[in-house]
């Protein structure tokens, strides 16, 4: 991160120590946000570390204070410091790298932060930071900090996504100096953490978006240069906010992918003081790195796959985003047991990723959890054998608003689910995204198994076509919540929008069921399992009996007041139709097996209550 005015890092820049006879050239420069006295007797005591003049070849004191005296920016008595001021004095002297430190001080506390920047790229490559009473406590602390500084020169960061941290924005009534000084210190754990090369901007995030802009389209300004890193591009930024609710301090991290501008990861912690402070960006740089972990740029979809499979950790959430249409042959994601989050993303334009022979695209196994992210579009075939996307036990798919499943046949016997399988155990939620043009003999859009959950929030389940149940297959658990399930066919029994089977348990609190066809029973809803309506809309959809819901002989169906069930005295195509007419109920048809069954023709609205189980106007039945 950037060292700046009131800041509390120190900027200390090791490298891989050459051999004896050529090691590189280090400068020590004075510390700031202390007393001048202060940041020189640190600096000096620093630069004796048999450590450092081990790893490196440390210049002379005096050869750094006139170069410091030559450039104006570098105030030690205001303890504004930043990268460009940090690589210029660098040049001037010789260095390679840079080590620059600053002191921030809170009532009889001190907090020294250090890193080291290489002068050549500005990447800053290690990092510490310790707490002090007395210039005489830090004495004693100081070669542990220079030895572990030196071995994290060690790293070798070519195989690290690069991360740009940007200044702190401040938000509100909250203390500069302590928020700078948090900001260094999350940076200093980033670098710790061993994810990602850090490479500290004084630009603000705009300013670094458009420079990778220009970059990516080959226009790079002169001027530019020094601050954006002598031409490095990180892929990645950190943004951090400092503010204050009422009495409450809040520190913001969000890490975005310059290429899709989308958010990989982002954190907000509260803290009480400095030393709060320092504790708490420590548990935040590990909820950043350890939750995400971006896969190489450069990869293909089907290389980045490898990748994550060869590097697969516990807690690793891996995010690649498609540059092109792509092809990939059947692919299990399972990384024994481990818990790996995988976010595919399309960036600024849809990105195709077709199925090359017949399987399925993704089976997600236990522990893993796969997101669709924004315009990612996953293509099946017209004559596949099983689901485009399998989810087994411990498994999860998360679809979120711009991602597809669409275009594939399962046409196996006794076929189940075209577009998505959640097997037992396994969980589908559904944040947005259309899953469609899908078809099989049940669940052509949606097949849940007994013991696999559903949950939709958003999205579309359309134009899926099936023999039984053309939209979803459900004998598992599905919850909708919003969204709406349209434009779905069955030829066969049952539910042209969802049919609930066995034990299986339907609960609308929300979105829409419309538009749908059955050639036989329950246009809307089929139930041989439970259905509870507590809120959304079922209308438009049409069957030879039951237009709107249909309830086997062991259905259970109860709908509070919330919801609307439209019937035959509703307008347009707001109506659910049974085409043998009136007696097999347009609104709702309720099978009872040796008993007379029970039917509702007009139209179920707020405030109206239907139960399955009780006869006549008590339960709602007309």
């Amino acid at each position: 991160m950037i060292l700046k005015k009131g800041l509390t890092i120190v900027f200390l820049a090791l490298a891989v120590a050459g051999a004896a006879f050529a090691k590189d050239n280090l400068a020590v420069l004075p510390f700031t946000g202390g007393t001048a006295e202060e940041g020189e007797t640190i600096a000096e005591l620093f630069s004796f570390s048999d450590e450092l003049n081990t790893a490196f070849t440390l210049i002379p004191r005096t050869s750094i204070t006139r170069a410091i005296g030559s450039e104006w920016r570098f105030q030690t008595d205001t303890g504004m410091t930043d990268p460009d001021t940090i690589m210029a004095i660098g040049k001037q002297v010789g260095a390679q790298y840079t080590v620059a430190g600053n002191i921030a001080k809170l009532g009889n506390q001190n907090l020294l932060t250090i890193a080291i920047l290489k002068i050549d790229d500005l990447r800053q490559v290690a990092g510490d930071v310790q707490t002090y009473a007395r210039i005489g406590d830090i004495r004693s602390k100081l070669p542990d900090m220079a030895r572990n500084m030196v071995a994290a020169t060690r790293i070798d960061a070519a195989r690290l996504d690069k991360l740009a941290v940007t200044p702190v924005q401040l938000r509100g009534d909250v203390d500069a100096k302590v928020a700078d000084t948090l900001a260094q210190v999350l940076s200093a754990n980033l670098i710790k953490s061993g994810k990602y090369a850090v490479y500290p901007r004084t630009a603000t995030l705009e300013q670094v978006q458009k420079e990778y802009d220009n970059q990516t389209s080959g226009i790079t300004a002169d001027e530019n240069v020094i601050g954006i890193g002598r031409g490095e591009n990180p892929r990645l930024v950190l943004s951090v906010a400092a503010r204050r609710l009422d009495e409450q301090n809040m520190f913001n991290a969000a890490i975005i992918n310059l290429e899709s501008g989308a958010q990989v990861v982002g954190r907000s912690v509260d803290y009480q003081s400095l030393d709060d402070g320092v504790r708490v960006m420590r548990l935040l740089a590990q909820e950043l790195t350890g939750v995400s972990m971006n896969v190489p740029s450069a990869l293909s979809l089907a290389e980045a796959l490898a990748w994550i499979a060869n590097n697969a950790v516990e807690g690793g959430n891996y995010a690649v985003t498609l540059k092109n249409n792509e092809t990939l042959a059947p692919t299990t994601l399972s990384y024994g047991g481990k818990k790996v989050s995988i976010t595919l993303d399309g960036g600024i334009a849809e990105r195709r990723v077709s199925l090359s022979s017949n399987g399925s695209l993704f089976t997600i196994g236990n522990g893993v959890t796969l997101t669709l992210g924004n315009n990612i579009s996953l293509q099946g075939r017209s004559n596949n054998t099983v689901s485009l996307v399998r989810v087994n036990g411990g498994g999860m798919l998360v679809m979120e608003r711009g991602s597809k499943i669409s275009g594939n046949s399962n046409t196996a016997d006794n076929a189940s689910g075209g577009g998505v399988f959640v097997g037992s155990g396994g969980t589908f939620t559904q944040n947005g995204g259309r899953i469609s043009g899908n078809s099989a003999n049940y669940g052509s859009g949606v097949r849940v198994y007994e013991g696999g959950i559903w949950t939709m929030n958003d999205g579309i389940i359309s134009g899926n076509s099936a023999i039984h149940s053309s939209g979803a297959f459900v004998a598992g658990t599905f919850t909708m919540n919003g969204g709406a399930i349209s434009g779905n066919s069955s030829t066969g029994t049952g539910g042209g929008g969802v049919l609930v089977h066995g034990y299986g348990t339907f609960t609308m609190n929300g979105g829409t069921i419309s538009g749908n066809s059955a050639k036989t029973s329950g246009g809307g809803v089929y139930i041989d399992g439970v259905f509870m309506l507590n809120d959304g809309t079922i209308s438009g959809n049409s069957a030879s009996e039951c237009g709107g819901v249909g309830v086997g002989y062991s259905g259970v169906f109860i709908k509070q007041a919330g919801g609307i069930i439209y019937g035959s005295n509703a307008s347009g195509t707001l109506k659910n139709t049974a085409t043998r007419g009136n007696r097999y109920g347009h609104a709702v048809f309720v099978y009872v097996e040796g008993l007379p069954n029970k039917s509702r023709n007009s139209t179920a609205g707020s405030g109206v209550m239907l139960n399955g189980r009780i006869s006549g106007s008590a339960g709602g039945w007309e």
